[in-house]
Formats: structure tokens, sequence, C-alpha cells
């Protein structure tokens, strides 16, 4: 009697379906091609210091546009309302469809020399909306309450791709004789441990926006870290306005 064994049967690979190699061969080109977790899929952080530069130009006496510096192409239009509205003194509309009402905007105080009151509130999201949140930047207080030339607001900002907004706390300081606006995120910026940080030193790593504008009214110049969401970027075009306003004030009451 022969044993099975003696004779094993040749082995042989089981044949592939067309599905299985276009499948292999699709995942070998993946693995071939990135180099990363994320695969080809891009995020961008604020932690990244990446930034986005933005043009606004005033097109009448009351309207401005805002473009990216790249592109003249307006993206957004920003209409300066003398009297206040129900939608706010500053609104925000899109390019895009001009029936939409304001994206976004912001009332100006009344009483911009006030100590306690806030210069103004802003809103970036359904500002025709009863049930709309406003929120306030006010100004900052030096030694024996002098109003200084900075202010301050909680704005929400993506700190984390794909994560929902945080609010957190943020200074306007001016500088070049109320020409240029710094946007600073106070504390640690992301990823920075509390041990690890030293405002002196890190400065700079603190700048999340920069406004300049021109001694002549022409063109403004915004420069933001890139990722942050639209509300964070709808607030640095609106408190940028809302700072204009009180540096005009300052100046037309020397």
């Amino acid at each position: 009697m022969t044993s099975n064994t003696d004779n094993p049967p040749v082995y042989q690979e089981k044949p592939s379906s067309a599905k299985e190699t276009t499948d292999l061969i699709t995942t070998t080109s993946r693995l071939a091609t990135t180099s990363r977790l994320a695969g080809t899929v891009r995020t961008c952080s604020v932690a990244e210091r990446q930034i986005d530069y933005f043009s606004i130009v005033r097109v009448s006496d009351s309207s401005y546009h805002l473009s990216l510096t790249v592109d003249p192409t307006p993206l957004y239009r920003i209409e300066l309302i003398p009297e206040p509205t129900k939608v706010g003194n500053i609104q925000i509309f899109s390019m895009s469809d001009p029936t939409l009402p304001a994206v976004a905007a912001a009332y100006v105080s009344n009483d911009l020399k006030s100590k306690t009151l806030p210069i103004g509130t802003v809103c970036t999201a359904s500002p025709t909306e009863p049930d709309a949140l406003w929120r306030p930047i006010s100004r900052v207080m030096g030694y024996f309450s002098t109003p200084m030339d900075e202010c301050s607001s909680q704005i929400p900002v993506i700190t984390v791709p794909g994560r929902a907004a945080d609010y957190h706390h943020f200074t306007w300081r001016t500088a070049d004789s109320g020409r240029v606006f710094r946007l600073f995120w106070e504390g640690p910026p992301p990823l920075v441990p509390l041990e690890l940080y030293d405002f002196v030193i890190h400065k700079a790593d603190n700048i999340f926006a920069t406004v300049t504008t021109q001694p002549d009214g022409g063109e403004t110049i915004v420069a933001m870290r890139a990722g942050g969401g639209i509300d964070f970027e709808l607030s640095v075009i609106l408190e940028a306005f809302l700072m204009f306003r009180l540096m005009e004030k300052k100046a037309k009451s020397k």
C-alpha cells in the first residue's frame, strides 16, 4: 500500500482574480509614491506658520474689496455703514453670490473713549439671524487704568486640522504710528509646552496676523496664519477694521 505522502501534489499558487491584481497594483503604487501616513491628503495647521496674504483695496467712500495678493479677483466686499443697523456698521459680503446677506459683521462702539465699554462686537456666522453670537473686542488697560493702543478678544481658531475651533485669547498691538497692527496669540502657541515657552525669545512665534496700512489710504496688506478656519480669518478682517476706527478716532482727538 502506497502512502499519500509519498507523491504529494505539485504546489500551485491560487490564480488571482482581476480585481485582486488591480488592488495589489494600486496599493503598491500608492506606497511607492507616498512617504506619509496621511498619503496624498494635505493638512495645514496654524502651528506650521504658513501665511496667507490678502489685499484690501478701497473702491468707494464706503466699500472695499478683499482679494489674494496673487490674484486680484475680489473674494469679499466690505461695506462701512455710517449709521448702525441690525447687522452692524461693518459688513462682509461674499462676491460669489451678491444676493446673499452679510456673512460676517461688526458693530462699532458709539463711545470709543470709554475705559469700560468694548470698542466693538464681532459676529462671524450668520449676523442677520436673531440668535447670532456677537463677541466683544476691548481696550487693554495699562497702569492707573490708562487705555493703551492695544485691544484683546476671544477668537475662535482651529489648532488641529479637522477638529472644531476653540476660543483663544488674542491681543492686537500697534506699531509704526498706528499703521501696522499685529495680532498676538497669548500664551504658548500650539504644540509648545509651557515649560519650554519664553515670550521674550519666541515673541515672533506668537504673531498670528499682521495688517499693514498705507499712509495715503492705499492698499492694505493682511498676512495671517493659514489653517485657522474661516471664523478666525473673518475675525482678523473685522477686528482690523475696528482697530482702524480706533486709531482714526485717536488721531482726530489730538
